[in-house]
C-alpha cells in the first residue's frame, strides 16, 4: 500500500514539473524554441496521461502548422526547413507512441497544414515518417508491413519523382528484409503509370538488382520484374533513337541516371534472366546512349561484360592502365563485394587517402551488419579497429543500443562508457557533441546523474563548435551508409545547435534547459 502511494506521489510530482515546464515555455519568445519544449512536454506527459498527451501532441501540430511565415524573398517563406524540423521531431516522438495514430495526426491537419506552410505537403510530412518508422524499426525481426507500405503509398504524388527516402528503404530492405521490400516494391510498381518513367524504372531496377542479382530465379517477383524489364528495354530504344537523330540532346538529370542503371542494374540483370538477343539490344543501347552522358558519370566497367568472380574482375581492373580509373574501379568493387574479399580489394587502391576511406567504411558496414544480424561481440572487435576516435564512439553507441533493446543493461553500460571516452578524444567538435548528446539520451532512463554530466560536456562542445563544423550527420561517412545492409538512417539529423534532448534528459536540465542549449 505504502509503495503504490509513493508511486502515486512521484507520478503527481512529475506531472507537476510537466505543467511548470509548459508555463516556462509561455514565456519564451522565440517560437520554435518554445514549440520544442511543448513537444517534449508532450511526450512525458503521455507518460503519465496518456489522453493528455495525445490531445496535447494534436494542439502543438495546429500551432506549428500555423507558425507564422517569416517571408524573406518574393520566391518563398525563410522558415520552411526551421517548420519542417519542428514536424520532423514531433512525428519522431509520436511514432515512437503510436505510429497509428502519427498517420491520424498527418491526415486530420492535412488541409490545415498545406494552407498555412505554403508548399510544406502532405507527402513531405509522410517521408519524413518513412523515415522515422524504419529507423525505429531497424535490425528488428517484426515490423508493422501494412503500416510501412501505406506509408510508402502517401508520399508517393502522381507526376512527381520517387522520394530519396523511399529509393534508400528500397534498397536497404532488399538485403536486409527481403519480405518487408517485396512488399514495399509492390506498392511503387502497383503506382508506376503516375509516376515518371525514367525515375519509378531506376529505383524499381535497383531494388531488382540488389535482391536478385546472385538468385536463381525472380521469384516471387517474376511477373513484376519481367513488366519492368520490358518497360526498361523499350525506354532505352526510345532513348537510343533520340540520340540517333540528334547527338546533342540534353538530357535531364533522371534521364542520366537511368541511362546509368542500364548499365549497373539492368544488364547484370538480362544477363541472368533474359534471351540472348535481348541482352545484345540493351547492350548496344546501353553504349550509344553512355557517350550521352558527362564524361564523370559514364561507367568505369565496360559494359555487356558478365562480372565475373571478384578474383577475376579485380584482374581485370588492374589491367586498367589509368591509375586513377583504376583506384575508381577498385573501390567500387570493394564496396559491393562480400566481407571477406573487400579488404583484398581495398588494399590494391594505389591512393593512399582513397585507401584508408574505403577500409574504415568497409568496417563502419561490418560493424552494422553484425549489429543488425546481433554478433555484437564480434562488432565491438571490428569497433576496436576503426582509426577515427568519433566514428569509434558512433559504433559503440550503436552496439550499446542494441544491448539495452534486449535487456543486457550492464554491457549496455560498459559500451556506453566506452562511447564516452572515444567521443571525447574525437577531433572534430561537432562529432564530439553529436555522440555525447547521444550517450546522454541512452543514459537517461538509466542514470540521472551520469546522463546530466555526459549532457554538460555535450553541451561544452556543441558551444566549441566552429560555424564550419556544425554539419549534419547525413554528411559524414558514417551517416552515409547506416542504411545497409541492416540498418537505415535517414531522418535528418540537425546541426549541434539544433539537437533536442530526449523528454527524460529535459526533466533533469529543467531549470535552465533553453539557456543550456
Amino acid at each position: 500500500m505504502g509503495e503504490e502511494q509513493g508511486a502515486e506521489e512521484k507520478k503527481g510530482d512529475a506531472f507537476l514539473l510537466v505543467q511548470e515546464i509548459l508555463g516556462e515555455a509561455e514565456r519564451i519568445a522565440d517560437p520554435p524554441q518554445r514549440l520544442r519544449i511543448r513537444i517534449q512536454a508532450a511526450d512525458l506527459l503521455w507518460a503519465l496521461d496518456e489522453r493528455a498527451g495525445r490531445s496535447l501532441f494534436e494542439r502543438v501540430m495546429g500551432e506549428i502548422a500555423r507558425l507564422e511565415v517569416k517571408t524573406g524573398s518574393e520566391r518563398g517563406p525563410a522558415n520552411i526547413e526551421p517548420r519542417r524540423a519542428l514536424f520532423r521531431e514531433l512525428l519522431r516522438r509520436v511514432v515512437r507512441r503510436d505510429a497509428r495514430f502519427a498517420e491520424r495526426l498527418i491526415e486530420r491537419f492535412e488541409g490545415e497544414v498545406q494552407h498555412w506552410t505554403s508548399g510544406l505537403t502532405r507527402e513531405a510530412l509522410y517521408q519524413e515518417m518513412l523515415g522515422i518508422l524504419w529507423d525505429a524499426s531497424a535490425g528488428e525481426a517484426s515490423r508493422d508491413v501494412s503500416l510501412l507500405a501505406d506509408v510508402v503509398s502517401r508520399t508517393l504524388s502522381p507526376g512527381h519523382g520517387i522520394p530519396s527516402v523511399v529509393s534508400l528503404l528500397l534498397t536497404s530492405a532488399a538485403t536486409s528484409s527481403p519480405d518487408v521490400g517485396d512488399t514495399l516494391f509492390r506498392v511503387v510498381f502497383s503506382r508506376f503509370a503516375t509516376l515518371p518513367e525514367d525515375s519509378a524504372l531506376v529505383v524499381l531496377g535497383a531494388y531488382l538488382s540488389r535482391r536478385f542479382r546472385t538468385a536463381d530465379s525472380l521469384a516471387p517477383l517474376e511477373q513484376e520484374a519481367r513488366a519492368i524489364f520490358a518497360r526498361a528495354l523499350a525506354r532505352a530504344e526510345s532513348l537510343w533513337q533520340q540520340a540517333r537523330a540528334n547527338p546533342a540532346i540534353a538530357l535531364q538529370r533522371e534521364t542520366q541516371r537511368f541511362i546509368q542503371s542500364l548499365s549497373s542494374d539492368y544488364l547484370p540483370l538480362f544477363q541472368r534472366f533474359e534471351d540472348p538477343s535481348r541482352v545484345a539490344l540493351l547492350t548496344i543501347c546501353a553504349q550509344a546512349l553512355a557517350h550521352a552522358l558527362p564524361v564523370e558519370q559514364r561507367p568505369a566497367r565496360p559494359m555487356g561484360e558478365a562480372e565475373g568472380t571478384v578474383e577475376e574482375q579485380m584482374q581485370e581492373i588492374e589491367r586498367e592502365p589509368d591509375a586513377r580509373m583504376r583506384d575508381r574501379r577498385l573501390r567500387e568493387l570493394a564496396l559491393k563485394s562480400p566481407a571477406d574479399q573487400a579488404r583484398k580489394v581495398a588494399e590494391k587502391i594505389s591512393n593512399p587517402k582513397m585507401r584508408e576511406t574505403t577500409l574504415e567504411e568497409l568496417k563502419i558496414r561490418q560493424v552494422m551488419a553484425q549489429v543488425a544480424h546481433r554478433q555484437l561481440e564480434d562488432a565491438q572487435r571490428t569497433a576496436e579497429t576503426l582509426g577515427d576516435f568519433g566514428l569509434r564512439s558512433r559504433a559503440f553507441i550503436e552496439i550499446a543500443r542494441t544491448f539495452l533493446k534486449t535487456g543486457q543493461e550492464e554491457p549496455g553500460r560498459t559500451l556506453l562508457e566506452r562511447a564516452y571516452q572515444e567521443a571525447l578524444r574525437a577531433a572534430r567538435t561537432a562529432r564530439r557533441a553529436e555522440c555525447l548528446f547521444e550517450i546522454a539520451g541512452l543514459y537517461a532512463p538509466l542514470d540521472s546523474a551520469r546522463a546530466f554530466h555526459v549532457l554538460l560536456e555535450a553541451s561544452k562542445a556543441a558551444a566549441e563548435a566552429k560555424p564550419e563544423e556544425r554539419v549534419t550527420v547525413r554528411d559524414e561517412a558514417f551517416g552515409g551508409i547506416l542504411y545497409e545492409p541492416g540498418k537505415l538512417s535517414l531522418t535528418y539529423r540537425p546541426d549541434v545547435d539544433d539537437i533536442d534532448l530526449p523528454a527524460e534528459l529535459m526533466l533533469l536540465a529543467r531549470e535552465d534547459f533553453y539557456r543550456m542549449r
